[in-house]
């Protein structure tokens, strides 16, 4: 089995568990959460915004991204190439967290959000 997420799917459908092939079961594709309450760590789908941890006893909505989500899906369940205009909303980036704050990671709209938050702190 694989150990790491950047090579692991555990669909069978379309590449198994060494393949990372881009699909919404791809870990590439999901955000590691991590619950506040109870510590619990789990894979939120891409395109999901639930912050309720999922295990038995705790169930709140209190969980945060731990490690964004590497890339949106680019195949289907099947394994089957999504159509190319399915890139969803160009100014979403993943590092937003739940709680409505962010983390810089690095991509060009963080670099000028940092900026622009920077320099909103200096002008007032």
């Amino acid at each position: 089995m694989a150990t790491d997420p950047a090579d692991f799917c555990p669909n069978p459908k379309c590449g198994g568990t060494r393949n990372a092939c881009g699909c919404p079961s791809d870990l590439n594709t999901q955000s590691l959460m991590v619950c506040l309450p109870c510590g619990g760590r789990w894979w939120r789908a891409y395109d999901s915004t639930s912050a309720r941890c999922p295990h038995p006893g705790c169930g709140q909505e209190l969980s945060l991204v731990d490690v964004p989500a590497a890339y949106r899906p680019e195949r289907d369940v099947d394994g089957q190439p999504l159509a190319n205009d399915d890139q969803g909303d160009a100014d979403e980036c993943h590092a937003e967290l739940i709680d409505g704050s962010w983390t810089n990671c690095g991509c060009p709209d963080c670099e000028q959000r940092e900026e622009d938050d920077t320099e909103m702190e200096m002008h007032g």
